[in-house]
């Protein structure tokens, strides 16, 4: 408790920082512009009172984000979309006919980590007809501290994402993005409401579904819905809320009510198996510090996308109930 309190602490004097940092050398009437992928200024509501650090996503070169493409076939070694070269989606292995899933990482992570390739078995595992394809945004290049940065950088990541649905539904002449599911983690969470958003401005298309797991608390909270994910950015929007405390008593996590359907696993926090010592964290990340100190701050943050794995075929079927608040 006494890490998460001190991360927090470190955060919110980082953001003060970076706001002096801005207001002496940003214009906030500034614009940046990525050619087809519109432009991205910090004006209000990017910069307000409760979010009073926004940055420019940075180019999308030094973010380079990829997109593997996983199917039944292709576990290992899957293949890869090139946004400048659409006959090469015919051949990457999305088959129009099954359900098509994009999972988003969130900060501090890539495209490579073991829980996105569970999640990935997982969804492959549950498809009855073999059809199924899952995409991974691989974002990486763009995670990496500052945090105000990456938040940034999702927008424009959430932006090119955008453009590549409307490819795979230009080029594999999809009727709709219906069976389109954007499942996002964090930040990732995010990203995909971005990406909703842009498909519905620039394309006249909507997303079947987006899920998200745990969406990013700061930086989000109490800011106008374009700046966040919403139930709008897609035909059917649910949340898993797992770490909604405060971010100043250590939570990650969003709080507020924002899709049709938002799950609060436990309450919403203090999930079963999240008081382990340090070691124990360390140990199941096969002896990496780094991702073991992740574990130990953010675990009840990173228990959503282990919740949304275990639903896609869970062994002990979840039980939900209907309510005003946890405590009623």
């Amino acid at each position: 408790m006494c890490l998460r309190a001190a991360y927090a602490a470190e955060h919110n004097e980082f953001n003060y920082r970076v706001l002096k940092f801005v207001t002496t050398f940003a214009d906030i009437n500034d614009i940046k512009c990525y050619g087809v992928y519109g432009c991205f200024p910090i004006t209000p509501p990017w910069t307000v009172e409760t979010r009073p650090v926004s940055l420019y996503p940075e180019s999308p070169s030094k973010i380079s984000p990829h997109y593997p493409v996983f199917n039944k076939n292709r576990r290992d070694l899957p293949k890869f979309i090139d946004i400048n070269d659409p006959d090469q989606i015919k051949s990457v292995g999305i088959d129009p006919r099954g359900n098509i899933y994009f999972v988003a990482h969130g900060y501090l992570e890539s495209g490579d980590r073991p829980w996105i390739q569970s999640m990935v078995n997982a969804l492959l595992d549950e498809d009855l007809y073999g059809t199924a394809s899952v995409v991974v945004v691989d974002w990486g290049g763009g995670s990496s501290p500052p945090y105000t940065q990456a938040v940034a950088n999702i927008r424009l990541v959430g932006a090119i994402t955008a453009h590549i649905i409307h490819l795979i539904h230009e080029e594999l002449n999809l009727p709709n993005l219906d069976k389109v599911h954007m499942i996002g983690h964090s930040l990732g969470s995010h990203l995909s409401g971005y990406a909703g958003f842009t498909l519905q401005r620039d394309f006249n298309l909507t997303l079947g579904r987006i899920t998200g797991m745990d969406p990013a608390e700061p930086l989000f909270s109490q800011v106008d819905p374009i700046v966040r994910l919403d139930r709008t950015d897609a035909k059917y929007v649910d949340i898993i809320h797992s770490d909604a405390r405060p971010f100043t008593s250590g939570g990650l996590g969003m709080s507020e009510v924002i899709g049709h359907l938002d799950f609060f696993p436990n309450g919403g926090f203090n999930n079963p198996g999240c008081s382990e010592d340090m070691s124990t964290y360390i140990e199941q990340e096969r002896g990496s510090f780094f991702w073991g100190v992740q574990q130990f701050v953010s675990c009840d943050h990173l228990r959503s996308y282990q919740f949304f794995t275990e639903s896609i075929s869970p062994k002990c079927p979840f039980i939900a109930i209907s309510c005003d608040s946890y405590e009623v």
